[in-house]
């Protein structure tokens, strides 16, 4: 398997929007947001999913891609999601 050093192409540094939150991983942090629901049986908002938007403080790209793989996500979100700044 051959190393990456290089970001991948279809990264584009952007600014992070607001309404989002980072989740600290290997190889940097992923920036996703939240989809919630309001429950009326529990009477509060309820945490259903989360929509992956992108990467930030990205380190090791092959590391990055490991935890994307082992979390069931497609590693092709790495060449897809823009890299925000932080």
């Amino acid at each position: 398997m051959a190393q990456s050093a290089t970001t991948p192409e279809a990264s584009h540094p952007t600014t992070i929007p607001a309404d989002t939150a980072t989740e600290r991983v290997n190889g940097g942090n992923l920036v996703y947001t939240e989809e919630t629901e309001y429950s009326l049986l529990l009477g509060r908002e309820t945490v259903l999913g989360r929509h992956y938007l992108g990467f930030t403080n990205v380190t090791d790209w092959d590391a990055l891609r490991d935890t994307l793989a082992a979390r069931g996500l497609d590693i092709g979100a790495l060449y897809h999601l823009p890299q925000y700044e932080q």
